[in-house]
């Protein structure tokens, strides 16, 4: 198991956090505390938030913003090799498996696939209580387990091809809690092959809930949310299109930016519940919850935001005077909504929306496929026209443009442009252009691929890097 780092004791710190006193005084020393549904249906009761889902280092990569309260010009000018400087820059020579000591995202995913996903799947046929209660957390975790390996296959590996990934070196995929054990590099076919054996179990179970309690608990739309993303990324546009049907049923609320415009204009400030949010289908975000600090390249400024966008033309987001106190770029604004907490690295309803749009388009129905971008747009541009396509080429433009834009500052534009540039079809060159230098990102770029962190590699030898 020791292809991150695993703690066991973080099995129990989760109990813990939920209650240590109520296991101590029930339960005699030395026995498994996770003996009961109750227990497992704690263990799940995870705050999925924190660096194993930060999409920082990818939104500064895809061009999506700069860094975080970092002067960039003097980050580009310093002598001092930094994985900033080289995401800036884009720069390819330089060695960052020697700069990643340690990966918040690679060793939390793994964390949480051993010490919840797999705790719960392991004892959950051997535990009392609620038999129907024991099947739905069972069918949570295998969930839990799919996403995650699938941000983690996403993040470290090459975008699935089907020409290639038999032969594409992927992530191990972890099904054990042998925490001494090391559970080799599987190919990136054989991870798509267990995300999908996750994914079909947990459905086949029939025990998930149509709403979950709460957004960090799994239910019927994220379950077949993943399937379709899973599927989006193997090109299986039909079955793909099938699963996001299937995952509307259970949630199609998307949010809706028009509200601010009834407000005044001093008033316009969006606000998201972040866990609570009607669209949510599973919240996972970094710690600040919120993209406050966070700013929009020239680039996205330019060529991605529609005119009329709502938040950024008629709400009170973006402060040119504060941007450049963040970044030391002029004419560059940054976010100032603390109220409003993104979804960082988990679903939303615009990412089925989005998915729905794209299976259609790819299957000659690019009508149908507009519709659904427009459902989102005419959510988010004031004074609203509707787009119409005659072709994929057109339509697969306009579900681009639509797609980045609502899902800057995430994992999802990263995932996105790196399975559309290893297609072919609609790679693109991307462009950064700071203090009259101009850099850029190839879609065959290595850089597309993080490394293998040296907390993993130096206990696991089949962690070759996959670029």
């Amino acid at each position: 198991m020791r292809s991150s780092i695993y703690l066991l004791a973080m099995a129990i710190f989760l109990l813990a956090v939920g209650g240590c006193k109520k296991y101590t005084d029930i339960t005699p020393k030395g026995q498994n505390l996770l003996n009961r549904a109750t227990d497992l249906d704690l263990l799940l009761n995870v705050n999925y938030s924190g660096t194993p889902f930060t999409a920082m280092k990818q939104a500064l990569l895809d061009n999506d913003m700069y860094l975080q309260a970092i002067n960039v010009p003097n980050t580009i000018s310093s002598n001092v090799q930094t994985m900033n400087k080289i995401l800036l820059t884009y720069d390819e020579s330089a060695d960052r498996a020697a700069l990643t000591l340690t990966d918040g995202p690679y060793e939390g995913l793994y964390r949480l696939i051993s010490t919840v996903a797999n705790i719960v799947l392991a004892n959950a046929d051997k535990a009392s209580g609620d038999p129907q209660l024991l099947k739905q957390l069972k069918a949570e975790a295998h969930i839990l387990r799919a996403y995650s390996h699938y941000l983690l296959v996403n993040i470290y590996a090459k975008a699935y091809d089907p020409a290639s990934a038999a032969m594409d070196g992927g992530v191990p995929y972890v099904k054990d809690i042998d925490f001494e054990s090391v559970n080799n590099k599987n190919t990136v076919k054989e991870v798509y092959d267990n995300l999908l054996g996750d994914v079909d179990a947990a459905l086949a179970m029939d025990a998930l809930p149509d709403q979950p309690k709460n957004g960090m608990r799994i239910g019927k739309a994220f379950a077949y949310a993943v399937k379709a993303k899973v599927l989006l990324s193997m090109r299986n546009y039909p079955a793909a299109l099938e699963a996001v049907k299937e995952a509307l049923k259970y949630n199609s609320t998307l949010e809706d930016h028009r509200t601010l415009l009834a407000m005044p204009k001093a008033a316009r400030v969006p606000v998201r519940s972040g866990i609570s949010a009607a669209d949510n289908l599973f919240y996972a975000t970094d710690n600040s919850f919120s993209p406050t600090t966070f700013t929009p390249t020239y680039e996205i400024l330019r060529d991605w935001y529609e005119p009329g966008n709502i938040i950024k033309d008629s709400s009170l987001v973006y402060n040119y005077d504060i941007g450049y106190l963040y970044v030391g770029l002029a004419n560059i604004p940054g976010w100032i909504a603390p109220a409003y907490e993104s979804n960082m690295a988990g679903m939303t309803t615009s990412d089925l929306v989005l998915m729905k749009a794209e299976c259609l388009i790819r299957t000659n129905q690019v009508a149908e496929g507009m519709a659904e971008v427009n459902s989102i747009r005419i959510r988010r541009i004031s004074p609203y026209i509707p787009l119409s396509a005659t072709d994929e080429a057109q339509g697969m433009k306009y579900l681009q443009q639509t797609s980045r834009i609502e899902f800057l500052y995430t994992m999802r534009n990263f995932i996105n442009l790196k399975r559309w540039n290893r297609e072919g079809k609609y790679a693109a060159v991307i462009t950064r252009t700071l203090n009259g230098v101009t850099y850029q990102l190839t879609p065959d770029s290595k850089l597309w691929i993080f490394p293998f962190p040296q907390s993993a590699t130096q206990f696991n030898a089949s962690l070759t890097q996959n670029y």
